[in-house]
């Protein structure tokens, strides 16, 4: 069914009529002709189909009682979404009852059956990044662990990475696999990054694109939200810092993937204190604070964080930045 926004004719158009598809690109708005896929039938085709029927049948089945599915038709008039088009919608307690709980069955969750008190959908986490080995064929996944979810047993960030595509793409708009979740649990937030097995094989000098969905215990599922593409082999998961003598203040230490920032990832000391950094135009930075050189700093201008850093303010040395580990 196409979705059509009327003004003076039609402004924008996106769907299929007959045998035609509309939709938008970069380049605008485009018409083609209709075309039906082989269904392929895969296990994780098959697996989906059944977890939605199953879905379909809960919510109308004594196991729900109507004060439960009252409270996720409260939930969906309070929260608003946005179609094709970009209009606001809002859609109804059967859609986000099955949208929350397909989400909590991809992440290895239980069906949440009460509709959520609180009426608004969990925020993006906007630090996700990822990075990813092609020798051990792992993702390496950093967050923020202070984010509520991960606090809370039957809370969870739900992965998924795209199928990996030459390094000279600019955009990604699918295939994407669900890769894994990383559990919240109570009081004890999981440590960030977390490493996970990609669903793709991880292929040196091809570009991937990751996003996520945060799943909070109550079942409320956030919009998806991306992680900056990486090439693999490009950012690694893991940096070391050595300076011969010693830099003034001390910055060695190996780094580990910390987020995202700036458009780019950025690396933290595994002992607290320094980040690796990316000033968003032409420099990487070494400094105590995230996004601030401060009094004492290091700067190295080129598209990688490897190489000899330059001293800032009252810092002193060379501090070298490898993919060599730190032996202190």
């Amino acid at each position: 069914m196409a979705l059509a926004l009327y003004g003076g004719g039609i402004i924008a158009l996106s769907g299929s009529v007959a045998g035609v598809v509309y939709a938008r690109n970069r380049f605008g708005n485009y018409a083609r002709p209709r075309t039906k896929p082989v269904n392929p039938r895969s296990d994780r085709q098959q697996e989906a189909r059944v977890r939605l029927q199953l879905l379909a049948e809960y919510w109308h089945s004594d196991a729900m009682s109507d004060v439960e599915r009252g409270a996720w038709n409260s939930y969906a008039a309070a929260v608003a979404m946005k179609n094709r088009l970009g209009q606001t919608i809002h859609l109804t307690g059967f859609n986000h009852f099955i949208r929350s709980n397909c989400s909590l069955f991809a992440a290895s969750g239980a069906i949440v059956e009460p509709g959520p008190a609180i009426q608004a959908l969990p925020e993006a986490d906007i630090t996700l990044a990822i990075s990813g080995d092609n020798g051990t064929q792992l993702l390496s996944v950093a967050f923020d662990n202070t984010k509520g979810w991960a606090s809370e047993t039957g809370g969870y960030l739900l992965i998924e990475m795209g199928r990996p595509q030459l390094a000279t793409r600019t955009f990604f708009g699918g295939p994407w696999r669900i890769a894994s979740s990383i559990a919240g649990v109570d009081a004890s937030p999981p440590s960030s990054p977390q490493t996970i097995a990609a669903p793709f094989t991880l292929t040196l000098g091809q570009k991937v694109w990751a996003r996520a969905c945060i799943i909070r215990k109550d079942g409320r599922a956030s919009n998806k939200f991306y992680a900056p593409s990486f090439v693999v082999g490009g950012y690694l998961d893991k940096y070391g810092c050595e300076c011969d003598p010693a830099p003034v203040p001390d910055c060695q230490c190996n780094y580990v993937l910390g987020g995202a920032f700036n458009g780019k990832v950025f690396y933290k000391r595994v002992t607290p204190g320094y980040y690796i950094w990316w000033d968003g135009v032409d420099t990487w930075n070494i400094s105590a604070v995230l996004g601030t050189p401060g009094a004492d700093f290091w700067t190295l201008t080129q598209a990688s964080p490897v190489g000899t850093y330059t001293l800032g303010g009252t810092a002193t040395g060379s501090p070298v930045v490898s993919t060599t580990v730190h032996v202190p």
